[in-house]
Order: structure tokens, then sequence, then C-alpha cells
């Protein structure tokens, strides 16, 4: 959003995305919003020949000078129809998904639609540098054309340290995701379980939306046997984190595959120490011991030893690990270094 608030200085500012949660945040901003119907994660090969169809007579009609394009299927079928229609844009991969996971037919047909999607835009941007090294490697796109961009950028005059509303005397963990297997939630219960049955005054709370948009997705009524066996205090989903990352004194992500986790530069920004996989994405933001623990993805004993490791470091050593986190996202993460990097990237394209 800070961003597009920047933007908006110099230039009109259009977004036109799906209809969902953030919707009014655009509304209320002040920036146009040209709302589109869009399966996210379907493979409907009619539905998505329709998405095509229609933002080629959006860019058409509304006639931009640039666009850029975010996710899987903006960046494939927005950036044909800037092709189509001669229009500059560059093409922001904010993470390979599940799909880039598995070996089969699908990965194999969304790689060959990167390459053709791909083949006349200016840039494309990833947030991590494995991403684009697995884009290169199979020669999706010119390596010439690629940029590393330090995640989206997070607003640290909003993500900044508060007071805690609960002092119970609970040692507080947070994992902050969608309900999916990939993020690791399963693995998260688990070592949850064990460890409650041994520190009952450990707190381990999710906060996030259940996806039954996946084959992956964790059930609803996984989540009410956690929650009715005492060890998963579910929070459901909220458009504000801040409290529940300031009542927590550790954030977890053990995620098997991430772009750049908001979650985790959020709780860095605030001042907590995390816990997080050695994985894509995790790894640009974790210095093993120094502003928290690594982990080895899949692997819940690893997590149970790191959470068990930093439930028992003293105050001063966690407030520690948290003041070096937020050390780290001041120093490459900050949306403020974010924008800079943006116009820079794009000044000779706009004269």
């Amino acid at each position: 959003m800070g961003v597009m608030r920047h933007f908006m200085r110099d230039y009109e500012v259009v977004v036109i995305a799906p209809e969902d949660e953030y919707s009014d945040f655009f509304r209320n901003e002040g920036i146009r919003y040209i709302p589109v119907a869009m399966e996210t994660r379907g493979t409907n090969v009619i539905s998505d020949m329709g998405l095509l169809k229609t933002l080629y007579r959006c860019y058409k009609e509304e006639k931009f000078d640039f666009v850029f394009h975010y996710t899987i299927k903006p960046v494939i079928y927005g950036s044909i129809a800037c092709r189509l229609l001669s229009i500059k844009c560059i093409s922001v991969v904010t993470g390979l998904g599940y799909t880039f996971m598995r070996e089969n037919l699908l990965n194999k047909l969304v790689k060959n639609m990167y390459r053709v999607a791909l083949r006349k835009v200016l840039q494309v941007w990833f947030l991590n540098r494995d991403d684009r090294e697995v884009f290169v490697n199979d020669k999706i796109v010119d390596e010439a054309k690629t940029f590393v961009l330090n995640g989206e950028g997070i607003d640290m005059d909003h993500f900044q340290s508060m007071e805690k509303q609960v002092n119970d005397g609970k040692f507080r963990f947070l994992l902050i995701a969608r309900l999916i297997k990939e993020k690791g939630i399963r693995e998260y219960a688990d070592a949850a379980k064990r460890l409650k049955a041994k520190y009952p005054d450990m707190i381990f709370s999710i906060l996030g939306k259940m996806d039954n948009g996946v084959d992956d997705n964790i059930s609803s009524e996984e989540i009410d046997e956690w929650v009715r066996d005492g060890y998963i205090d579910y929070k459901g989903y909220s458009m504000n984190v801040c409290q529940h990352i300031a009542d927590s004194d550790c954030v977890v992500l053990p995620s098997y595959r991430e772009g750049i986790p908001r979650s985790l530069m959020e709780a860095m920004s605030m001042k907590k120490p995390i816990i997080a996989s050695n994985s894509v994405g995790c790894v640009e933001l974790i210095e093993d011991g120094v502003n928290g623990y690594k982990i080895e993805p899949k692997s819940s004993d690893d997590l149970l030893e790191k959470m068990e490791r930093l439930y028992h470091l003293s105050e001063e050593e966690r407030a520690a690990m948290g003041q070096a986190g937020f050390d780290i996202v001041a120093n490459k993460f900050d949306e403020k270094i974010i924008i800079s990097i943006y116009r820079e990237k794009i000044k000779d394209y706009l004269l």
C-alpha cells in the first residue's frame, strides 16, 4: 500500500484485483479500483481465457502507460495482454507456490505459460534469489532482465513495538499464515501438542484464513480437534495483526517455501524473535541464533526443540533477538528502501 500511496503523488494509480477484504482499503485510500473476477488457484482453462479477455479489454480501454503484475495469473495473463497492446510492464513473481513443489503435468504447463507470457516484459522481479534461479535455470526467463527485490516492504511506522494487552504470565507462540499444509501448520500443531503436555503455561496460537481452494488445506475439523484437545488457540482471521503480534513472545513460520514472508517481517519490525524454516524465502530473514532460530522444513521435532530453547532464554536474550530482527528489517526491508528501488528501476520507462 505504501508504494501505491507514494506513486499517487505523481501518477494516477489504478488497482485491478478480485473483490476481497482488501478492496475497501483501496477505496478508502482514494485509489481507483476496478474489480475483476478471477479464480486465484483454479486450473479451468476456459475461465483463465476469460480473465485474459477481461484484462485485454480493460487495458485497452484504460490506455495504461505502465502496468505492474503480481501473483501467478495476473503475471501470466496480464503480461500477455500488455504484449498484445504494446503496453510497458514489469512482472513481479511474489513466490512460486505449491505448483512448483511438484513435478507433474501442471508444473510443466505453468512453466511453459510463464515462458510465453514473460518473453516481452521489460523486467521480471523476484523476492528471493532461489526463485530467480529456478526461472533462469529452467530457461523461463532471460537472466539479463531479472532483478531481486528485498520483499515488498514493511511500513515500520505502523509495525512498531506495542505494549501487551494480555499479561497473564503465559508464554505465547504465534503462527500467522493461510491454513494450508505448505505453511507447516501440522508440524506446528504436533510440536504444540507435545510441548503443551510438558509446559502448561505455553500458548500456541494460529491466526489465518481457512483456504478451501487448494487440495492441501487444513480442514475446519482438524482445527476444531486441536482446539478441543487444548493445545491450539485458533484466533480466526484478522486484517489487523499488530496487537496479536504484540501479545506474542515469538512468531513462528515452519513454511516449506515462501517469497518473502510478510508475517516474519512484521514480527521483526515489532522486535519479536522468530522461528522459521531453513527454506526458500524464510532464510532471507533469519540469522540463526541472532534474531531467532532456523528449523528444518517438515520437522516437528526440530521445531519443538527450537521453541523449547527459545522458551528457556531470559527476557534480555529474547529482547536482544528482537532488536537484531528490527535492525535487519530497517537495513534491508523498510518500505522506504523498497519505494526508492521502485522509482530508480522504472524512471527511464516513464519519461
